[in-house]
């Protein structure tokens, strides 16, 4: 069941690569849309990983693999679908990751934390800018748009509504609005690709302090 879990991720991922590749070096597609569909398409790749894997140790390996494959193409260019020099977003994407990853193994209650943090970072960071760059609004600070912002709210609230419905929590409405303001402000801070690693990190601080 391990080695499963090891093909199914890495071929899901590498399939999403590979339809990105082709989409910005055939289609000629805008980077900024093909790096959001890994973004985006990537954090799915945690259901795959939560099911074959649960709390053992190779729910760690696969971000470590990605930390340093991610780095390579950072630096050699391989990914050119997702690269964007001057930012480390794909670098800091993996090590988010790895670091609630890492949390988790050693305490599997903070599953849900991990997973809000995460598709707080890969849908609602993933979202924003495509949604802001077809639906221009005003800028606020950091170059980021009411736009953005209102689309980083609406899926973290979403996405921490059917979180704690799938981990069974106790949340009420004002621990969802704690979740999805929060998001928000997290993301407004982050520049350069930072807020692959404040946004996932912070809301994963926050749903543990929250304590439900």
């Amino acid at each position: 069941m391990i080695i499963e879990g090891y093909i199914f991720t890495y071929l899901y991922i590498i399939l999403i690569l590979f339809i990105t590749s082709v989409l910005s070096e055939i289609f000629k597609v805008r980077k900024i849309i093909t790096r959001k569909i890994v973004h985006i398409g990537v954090t799915f790749s945690y259901f795959i990983m939560h099911y074959y894997f649960g709390y053992t140790i190779h729910m760690v390996i696969v971000p470590v693999t990605f930390v340093i494959m991610n780095y390579i193409s950072y630096k050699k260019n391989i990914f050119k679908g997702i690269e964007n020099k001057g930012s480390l977003g794909t670098i800091f994407y993996p090590i988010s990751v790895l670091i609630m990853a890492i949390f988790t193994y050693f305490n599997s209650r903070f599953d849900s934390a991990y997973a809000i943090g995460l598709f707080c970072m890969g849908l609602g960071d993933g979202f924003a800018p495509l949604f802001a760059s077809f639906f221009k609004s005003k800028k606020i600070i950091n170059n980021k748009t009411i736009t953005g912002s209102l689309t980083v709210l609406i899926i973290s609230l979403l996405v921490a509504y059917f979180f704690g419905i799938y981990f069974n929590l106790d949340y009420k409405i004002i621990d969802i609005l704690i979740i999805g303001f929060s998001a928000v402000l997290i993301e407004l801070i982050g520049v350069k690709g930072y807020d692959n690693l404040y946004l996932p990190l912070g809301i994963f601080i926050i749903v543990i302090m929250l304590g439900v």
